[in-house]
């Protein structure tokens, strides 16, 4: 929670929202249960319930106890996407901890994560409307839509920057967009709000995607502290390569080094990496996440004058640094 340091009455929904989701994910599995906990309590900055918080509180009908186990929700549906996500990519590690596929296996981690979507899915059903069950299920599939546009995009050197976009909008930016826009719906907010913190989430979303994606090519491992390249290893190319790849001399060097596929080394990304800050693609990158920055931001027009309102142009602001 040190994220929110500076902002104390959301530190403190946020306590609240994660002793909810502890009680609410024990099972009459022990493991289950401790592996549960473990996620919960391995931390993070838990910034879509903090969306959904914030979106509430632009509406008369805010309460803290009816929006606290929805955010505790979304949390908890984060999470089991990311559990799967380790699977997939075999990894080791998530937020400085072993992960679950690492520690427990692949068979407990994939119970692990579907346990978690089905706790996440019976804490909104308590709390929240049909029609909003409806909509979040829509999102899942989205971002479902979006692992399978990664997996058949996999070591694609021709993929365009649409569809990279398309991409992160489905797996990122849409539970961005579910988050706030449930939060609006259930404090009653007035419906150009609602349009508007759903345009927020999306763009908020995309440019909090791209802003990670730049970091395997503007910082180091010990920073981050995790490795660095590993999109470039398994195939899955980002925004700053994708722009490399479009300038005729270096690209053609880059393409001749992604054709390895698999069998690509460290040293061969290491290459690609120092490639790419050769090109223009980093600048690129980053002037097309400002883009996304500023439109969520001219969004915050529709919102009432309040200290959420203030929140959320912080948020924004500190993806430019």
């Amino acid at each position: 929670m040190e994220f929110w340091s500076e902002y104390p009455e959301i530190q403190e929904i946020l306590y609240e929202v994660e002793e909810y989701m502890k009680q609410s994910i024990v099972s009459r599995k022990p493991l289950l249960t401790e592996i549960s906990l473990d996620l919960v309590e391995a931390g993070g900055k838990r910034l879509r319930p903090t969306f959904t918080i914030l979106a509430a509180q632009q509406g008369k009908a805010y309460q803290p106890d009816t929006i606290i186990p929805i955010a505790g929700a979304i949390e908890l549906l984060h999470t089991a996407t990311l559990v799967h996500d380790d699977i997939i990519d075999e990894a080791k590690f998530r937020r400085g901890k072993q992960s679950v596929y690492s520690k427990w296996g692949k068979d407990m981690a994939i119970y692990t994560g579907d346990y978690l979507f089905s706790r996440a899915f019976m804490m909104l059903s308590k709390k929240t409307s049909f029609n909003q069950l409806y909509y979040l299920a829509h999102g899942i599939k989205a971002i479902c839509e979006g692992e399978v546009d990664q997996h058949e995009s996999l070591y694609n050197i021709d993929i365009k920057v649409y569809d990279y976009l398309k991409r992160i909008y489905r797996k990122t930016a849409v539970l961005f967009a579910i988050s706030t826009t449930i939060g609006a719906h259930e404090s009653k907010a007035p419906k150009k709000v609602i349009k508007a913190l759903g345009e927020i989430g999306i763009a908020y979303g995309i440019a909090f995607q791209i802003k990670d994606d730049l970091l395997d090519y503007t910082t180091t491992e010990e920073i981050i502290g995790k490795p660095i390249g590993n999109d470039i290893q398994q195939g899955v190319y980002t925004l700053p390569l994708l722009y490399a790849i479009q300038e005729p001399k270096v690209g053609e060097k880059i393409k001749t080094i992604l054709q390895q596929k698999e069998i690509i080394t460290k040293g061969d990304i290491a290459t690609v990496i120092q490639l790419v800050n050769q090109t223009k693609g980093i600048a690129k990158a980053e002037s097309l996440g400002r883009r996304y920055i500023e439109r969520g931001k001219r969004n915050l027009v529709y919102l009432p004058n309040t200290k959420s309102k203030k929140v959320f142009s912080d948020l924004f602001d500190q993806l430019l640094n």
